[in-house]
């Protein structure tokens, strides 16, 4: 019965017997096998340690440089440009502040040189330090910069990014240089007569008694020195010493900030040719006469201080002297809030759409601008009048910016890791026109000697 049983069930025979046999394993066997899973669990934790640490690898330096900081109309900002853009900010300024430190003496080049050593301290923390603010706001409208200067129909072909790197790197132009912004005849002529200042004559030293006047020494002339024309450097040295700077450039600075060539050319060269198009786009869009107004205001703080302004002027109250006594624009205030002459454009929005509306001799507002709450009058009126080289370069140095704050107020920026935007403050100060009348010098009261009798004024008899 137990042989057929076995031959019915050969495989539990097997098992029996291997059981026997796995119940006699050697020593030696045995001392195996523990080895063996020993050097199994050392590898298994090694293991777990590689990647551990190659997580944080990937952590440092593949995911926290892809990092978003903010994106600009859908494009963004990565934190890894930010640590280039941010190292060679420090690097500038340590070269400058090293620089001066070197050019001062004393406790002046005590303080550049503490201030390049703290740009050097800060240099070595960027990517544990917290994002600088400004740096970004920086990167986000050289961005906007870039995006928008196609509305004004310009762009940028990589042989003209190619040629404006290499000219940052020489000391001679290479490009064709830009035309002279053009002004109109009668305003240069203007300029012309202002300048022709008659010269002060110098004043003649009273004598003082008992001290004898020494005759002031005769100059010996200089002679005159034909300056020595400088040498033409040829094209091919020129961008051949300019490639040779670029390269010691890159190996110096930007290997330091952790910026390719390309990246130079990307998040610094491009932004930088995109401003000077648009800046020089904008600036011959600017007209050289048209429609102006002669103007004075009267600039307070709140609505209800620029009400009863208005209100007292409307009762007979005169403009300037109410400009004088109340305005706290410290410019125009002494003149009784002239302005001068102003083309559309320069002030305020707010303010042109008023004060443009005005025929001589009205009174507009109160408006409210960046500045604060405007009374306005209009003194006279200008259909076609040539703008003042001052006004005009005035209007060009502002184009640029008035652009870059409108496109920024129209552009989709969204900010991340718990970033915000930097506010605009509620009001900024007022800076006079550059036409408005020049504030009067007071006439200095004389301070009466201590001790000194008065001399008495004598009316004469009739």
């Amino acid at each position: 019965m137990l042989e057929r049983i076995r031959r019915w069930l050969p495989g539990q025979r097997e098992v029996a017997q291997a059981g026997v046999r796995s119940r006699r394993v050697p020593r030696r066997e045995r001392e195996r096998v523990r080895e063996r899973a020993a050097l199994i669990g050392v590898a298994t934790i090694l293991a777990i340690v590689a990647l551990l640490l190659s997580g944080g690898a990937v952590y440092q330096y593949w995911y926290l440089p892809r990092q978003v900081i903010v994106e600009v109309n859908g494009e963004p900002i990565t934190r890894g440009d930010y640590w280039k853009m941010r190292k060679l900010e420090l690097l500038n300024q340590i070269s400058q502040y090293q620089q001066l430190a070197n050019l001062t003496t004393g406790q002046q080049s005590a303080q550049y040189q503490q201030l390049a050593d703290q740009a050097r301290e800060q240099l070595q923390t960027v990517e544990e330090d917290p994002i600088n603010q400004p740096t970004v706001e920086q990167m986000v409208d050289d961005l906007i910069v870039v995006q928008r200067m196609g509305q004004l129909g310009l762009s940028i072909d990589p042989s003209e990014l190619e040629e404006n790197t290499l000219s940052l790197f020489s000391s001679v132009p290479i490009l064709t240089p830009t035309p002279t912004l053009g002004v109109d005849p009668t305003a240069a002529a203007w300029a012309t007569a202002t300048a022709a200042i008659t010269p002060t004559p110098t004043p003649t030293p009273t004598p003082q008694p008992g001290v004898t006047p020494m005759p002031s020494p005769t100059a010996t002339p200089t002679p005159s020195v034909t300056p020595t024309a400088t040498p033409t450097v040829p094209p091919e040295e020129a961008r051949a010493t300019a490639t040779a700077l670029m390269g010691e450039y890159h190996d110096t600075v930007l290997d330091q900030a952790g910026l390719s060539l390309e990246d130079f050319k990307r998040l610094v060269v491009r932004p930088l040719l995109a401003r000077e198009k648009v800046q020089r786009a904008l600036e011959e869009q600017i007209p050289l006469r048209g429609k102006q107004i002669h103007a004075r205001h009267i600039l307070l703080a709140t609505r209800e201080a620029a009400e009863q302004a208005l209100a007292d002027i409307q009762n007979g109250a005169d403009f300037a002297t109410v400009a004088k006594e109340r305005s706290i624009d410290s410019d125009t205030a002494p003149n009784g809030g002239d302005l001068g002459w102003l083309p559309r454009g320069y002030m305020p929005p707010e303010f042109d759409a008023v004060a443009f509306s005005l025929q001589p001799g009205e009174i507009g507002g109160p408006v409210q601008t960046i500045y604060g709450w405007h009374v306005i009058q209009v003194l006279e009126r200008d259909a076609d009048r040539p703008i003042s080289l001052r006004m005009l370069e005035a209007l060009r140095s502002r184009a640029f910016q008035q652009w870059l704050e409108e496109q920024r107020r129209t552009s989709t920026i969204e900010w991340h890791l718990g970033l915000t935007p930097v506010p605009t403050p509620a009001t900024q100060p007022f800076v006079a026109p550059p036409d408005a009348p020049p504030t009067p010098t007071p006439t200095p009261t004389p301070t009466p000697t201590p001790g000194a009798q008065e001399t008495p004024v004598v009316t004469p008899t009739p």
